[in-house]
């Protein structure tokens, strides 16, 4: 009797598991979109999201190896904030070791 009814039990339980998932959200398909666009669009102050909806903020950055050149980066502001973070720290730990890279 306890077997038929572990045995009910689990068929009830996978039964459970296996029905169908809800249906997924909708998601919008991404856009690819050039540095021309991205910079029209800061230019004329429009507001760009990522997939999640968050505001993207870009930054125009000197390109590394180039006294000129310039790179525009996007990221979210928690991202601006945790590279801003993770910046600070590493330049805390070089003073604090002595051992700041000179430059050449």
């Amino acid at each position: 009797m306890k077997k038929l009814i572990l045995i009910a039990a689990i068929t009830v339980l996978l039964t459970a598991c296996a029905g169908t998932p809800p249906p997924a959200k909708a998601v919008p398909p991404a856009e690819r979109v050039t540095l021309g666009e991205i910079n029209a669009a800061i230019e004329n102050g429009k507001r760009i999201e990522n997939e999640n909806g968050e505001e993207m903020v870009c930054r125009r950055e000197p390109k590394t190896g180039s006294r000129l050149a310039r790179e525009t980066i996007c990221m979210t502001r928690n991202e601006w904030t945790r590279l801003s973070e993770e910046s600070q720290r590493s330049t805390r730990k070089a003073m604090r070791s002595g051992r700041i890279p000179q430059g050449t």
